[in-house]
């Protein structure tokens, strides 16, 4: 089952023709048609902007919730007469250096949150917050899965993609490479570290379905290189990471418009192929840019981690797959806190991430509550909504006091302590040369990443047991290292 992840009370799916879409738009998006906006070199930035809001939009909410119908009518009220006067720059461009930056900025940003996600799960005490504990792990060994998948897409449009090198490691305190203003670093379970979290995880859109209590489901089971392009076209590199900086604020954001350039440049593709536009979601699926070798996908039967759902990507429809579920972990599918469509009562269905990190924050549950107060007439509640269901009890005084973003050259006075950072920092760079080698199409490499994980827990925890002065004890860096 595929997620639906947009919500429709603010986006244009709602709509049975791409006219009607068309027509709750701004102005200056109407007067930009898809093919303007692809190919009209006289066409001012400004306007480009706007028109690219409004279709990345429109297209985004129609393949993300599986409207191909609509998706189809679009493309016809689009392409359907002919474009009339095309410029070559568009097609000229190549996209593999633009796709490539923008998707290692997503392995970036999947990356960037699991060092702090397990900094806090290594520093809860043994024994305690044995909830919260499962709460985190699953969240990380999703951002792990939603890591390898981006891989998936890199790989399925033939580009290499890299996690193991140096430039590929986030180095904290950092903020996320969007238009966010709030840094993540690596800190002890503390209700800054998960509020931090929660910021992370946030949702792009306000309003979500007020959850309903079911005693059946109240159980632990739910708890930057430029192409060389003409200087007269807009698709540019800078352009499209402008955009991003300017208009994206959360994760989910930054995948929607991501999906976007990716199907632009299929669209492209065709175009050079057949000399003609796409006029339905078929001609559109296959070919095109996914010239990549399927031999090098990681496919759920090598995947090892538990927790949501890994999908290989050959086409078009592998990319939605994925995007799909990376979002609708994050923040909630289909208007929901949870992170597929409750009504399948799939197995394995959780809440969506940043729903499990408030329940940890306010030391309750969502299930079981209460919400008619923040409820509107369509049962709609405001995702800050807290959670007021049953208790989940949090001790935050047991966790190891961690400093904050120590680096291992904090424990130079300390031969031994400086050596057990350092070890610990080999043992991550194992663990991402067996996802690298994985990605490269050694895929049962990926079988070392669970003896890794073992032994990345048993060596922060021995840092973070030992104390670096009066108030703070050692911990991890995640910091880059030969091996």
């Amino acid at each position: 089952m595929r997620q639906r992840l947009i919500n429709k009370t603010t986006q244009p799916q709602e709509t049975s023709t791409a006219g009607r879409m068309a027509s709750r738009s701004t102005v200056v998006a109407d007067a930009v048609s898809l093919p303007s906006l692809l190919f009209d070199s006289t066409l001012s930035k400004e306007d480009w902007i706007e028109g690219l809001k409004h279709h990345s939009k429109t297209l985004t909410a129609l393949l993300l919730n599986d409207q191909i119908d609509n998706f189809n009518a679009y493309l016809e009220s689009q392409f359907g007469s002919g474009a009339s006067e095309f410029k070559k720059g568009l097609t000229e461009i190549d996209y593999k250096p633009i796709l490539q930056d923008l998707l290692q900025t997503a392995i970036l940003i999947e990356h960037s949150t699991i060092p702090p996600y397990l900094t806090a799960l290594y520093s809860i005490k043994d024994g305690t917050n044995a909830l919260a504990s499962q709460i985190i792990r699953s969240v990380a060994v999703e951002e792990m899965l939603h890591l390898i998948m981006v891989c998936n897409v890199l790989n399925a449009i033939d580009i290499q993609p890299s996690v193991n090198k140096q430039e590929n490691y986030p180095t904290y305190p950092m903020k996320l490479p969007m238009n966010v203003d709030f840094y993540i670093g690596l800190e002890t379970f503390s209700s800054n570290s998960i509020a931090t979290f929660i910021a992370i995880e946030s949702p792009s859109k306000p309003l979500v379905k007020a959850p309903k209590y079911d005693h059946e489901t109240d159980s632990p089971a739910l708890y930057s290189q430029r192409a060389a392009v003409q200087d007269t076209n807009l698709w540019t590199l800078e352009n499209m990471k402008g955009f991003i900086m300017e208009n994206v604020h959360t994760i989910g954001e930054y995948y929607d418009v991501l999906f976007f350039y990716i199907v632009i440049f299929q669209i492209i593709a065709y175009y050079k192929e057949h000399g003609t536009l796409p006029k339905n979601f078929e001609e559109l699926n296959t070919g095109g840019i996914f010239t990549g070798n399927p031999a090098k996908q990681i496919r759920p039967e090598q995947y090892y981690g538990s927790g949501g759902k890994l999908h290989s990507v050959e086409a078009l429809a592998g990319v939605i797959a994925v995007f799909q579920e990376i979002k609708g972990q994050g923040e909630g599918a289909d208007d929901s806190i949870f992170d597929v469509d409750p009504s399948q009562f799939e197995e394995g269905m959780e809440l969506a991430h940043y729903f499990r990190f408030k329940e940890v924050f306010h030391e309750h549950f969502y299930l079981g509550g209460n919400y008619e107060p923040f409820m509107d007439e369509n049962g709609m509640m405001p995702v800050s909504t807290p959670p007021n269901g049953k208790e989940l009890p949090v001790d935050w005084n047991e966790a190891y006091p961690m400093k904050p973003n120590p680096k291992v050259e904090d424990y130079s006075k300390n031969k031994e302590l400086h050596a057990q950072g350092v070890e610990f920092n080999k043992t991550y760079k194992r663990l991402l040369d067996a996802i690298q080698s994985a990605v490269e199409g050694n895929q049962r490499e990926l079988e070392k990443s669970i003896m890794y994980m073992y032994a990345l827990k048993e060596q922060a925890v021995n840092l973070m047991k030992q104390p670096l002065d009066a108030q703070t004890n050692a911990g991890p860096t995640f910091e880059y290292t030969d091996l």
